[in-house]
């Protein structure tokens, strides 16, 4: 009877979750505020099924000990409660993409790694069932071999939620170069800043990337704007105005973003993250007003801000 139920619930989580990007695709237009509000939960119980997932092996272990072999039928409460929340955690996540219009590879990647762990989880706890009341060598190493998939996925797709976060390098920014290259052979290397250097790749898109890649690029499509392709750049996302007008500031989206008040709701970068400094403002809105051409040199547009003519002066 509790393998039937057991069978029967991991179906359901099947049935339930694996629809979901079919029936509900991401478009990156931000849905409705009810949605986003429930959605945003998904920041408090993500933990969870993490957490309990990773007790499970630390009880498997301790099980093997004679006086502690009740902790095999304790895990399969464990293993429940990891799969209650996994499901939560993923249609909460789904309901957060929705509503705030994420869209982009790296999110799709999350989603698919989350769903799929959440399923694993599901064959896990159905194996674990099937090995307590039937046990055999072979069903232990079934269940054994399903419970550390299911950890490996669910680490890979909580490190790709860590980097929509805090940014893909995240992980391993403050680690030495050496070690950074294990993890990144294409490490960008930035342009140096002359005179003849191009203004756009050597001072814009530097601080575009440092400061607004983690929601507009490949990885995340907010609002379906990309800020990694010039043209993506240019032509703006969902608002309807242009992203850059070259030569005027007012009828640059980007500009007026960064240019607002902190508190604003419609203030980029969003959700208490450092705003661009009062230098890099600058240097933006010299370039927007010079043309915002992405291959002019520095010395052919309008005199710099005084933090780059330092900062050339000093390469001299």
């Amino acid at each position: 009877m509790r393998f039937k139920l057991t069978l029967l619930f991991g179906s359901l989580t099947v049935l339930i979750l694996l629809p979901l990007p079919f029936v509900f695709p991401l478009s990156g237009n931000p849905g409705s505020d009810a949605v986003a509000a429930v959605g945003r939960f998904h920041i408090l119980i993500l933990h969870f099924p993490i957490a309990l997932l990773l007790i499970v092996p630390l009880l498997e272990l301790l099980s093997r000990f004679t006086t502690l072999n009740n902790l095999r039928e304790a895990n399969l409460v464990i293993l429940f409660l990891c799969l209650l929340f996994g499901i939560t955690t993923c249609i909460f996540g789904y309901a957060l993409a929705l509503g705030d219009g994420g869209a982009g590879e790296l999110l799709q990647t999350h989603m698919q790694n989350e769903i799929t762990a959440t399923v694993l989880m599901a064959l896990t706890l159905i194996l674990k069932v099937l090995h307590l009341d039937r046990p055999c060598h072979g069903s232990g190493v079934l269940y054994l071999s399903a419970l550390l998939l299911s950890i490996s996925v669910l680490v890979a797709g909580s490190h790709h939620g860590a980097s929509m976060v805090h940014g893909e390098d995240y992980l391993y920014a403050k680690l030495p170069t050496a070690f950074q290259n294990l993890f990144n052979t294409e490490l960008p290397k930035p342009a140096d800043i002359t005179a003849d250097a191009s203004a756009y790749e050597a001072v814009i898109q530097p601080i575009f990337e440092r400061n607004c890649y983690f929601c507009h690029s490949a990885a995340m499509e907010m609002g379906g704007f990309r800020m990694d392709v010039f043209e993506r750049l240019m032509a703006g996302g969902d608002g309807g105005m242009p992203g850059i007008e070259p030569g005027s500031l007012q009828g640059s989206e980007v500009h007026y973003r960064i240019t607002l008040d902190p508190s604003s709701n419609a203030f980029m970068p969003p959700n208490g993250r450092p705003p661009l400094t009062d230098e890099e403002t600058a240097l933006v809105s010299w370039w927007i007003a010079s043309g915002a051409s992405p291959t002019a040199s520095i010395s052919e547009l309008d005199p710099p801000p005084a933090a780059l003519t330092e900062r050339l002066s000093g390469q001299r």
